[in-house]
């Protein structure tokens, strides 16, 4: 096969790479965000902590970064940010039944005592979570405080 052939097909095949990665970025994906109703009942101080470290994936409130935005990896990124979502939605905290409150925040405890949460949250766009001993405290306690505010130092 002479070298012009190949090459010809190479361009043919590189050129409908370029067109479908083009194409793929007109499928629509689920990135509205809507406002999360959790003050009502959540201290502020862990409210602070919740919103620093958890809200972007397990609420309807999230601050989608750049690479949502930019198919495929977009599709990764919105998928990972829906099972967050399915595993633990923050977003109508106050509205939900008395157990599925205590069973989130059971799963928000033992994520807390967790010394590393970065493979916990690894998507792409967003910033690796780090969680600090003092914001372990706060979410700590007032779980265990049954949702009350409580004095950290």
């Amino acid at each position: 096969m002479p070298k012009h052939e190949i090459n010809n097909k190479t361009g043919a095949v590189f050129g409908w790479v370029i067109i479908a990665l083009i194409l793929i970025q007109f499928i629509p994906l689920d990135r509205v965000s809507h406002p999360s109703k959790l003050t009502a009942s959540i201290p502020a101080t862990v409210l602070d902590v919740l919103e620093a470290r958890c809200l972007d994936c397990h609420s309807s409130g999230t601050r989608w970064p750049r690479s949502a935005w930019i198919a495929p990896l977009s599709w990764h990124v919105t998928g990972k940010v829906r099972q967050a979502r399915e595993a633990m939605d923050l977003s109508n905290f106050d509205e939900l039944p008395e157990a599925t409150r205590r069973e989130i925040e059971r799963a928000a405890s033992n994520l807390a005592e967790t010394a590393n949460l970065s493979k916990h949250g690894a998507i792409p766009g967003f910033p690796p979570i780090r969680i600090s001993e003092r914001e372990r405290r706060i979410l700590g306690g007032w779980i265990s405080n049954n949702n009350r505010e409580q004095k950290v130092q």
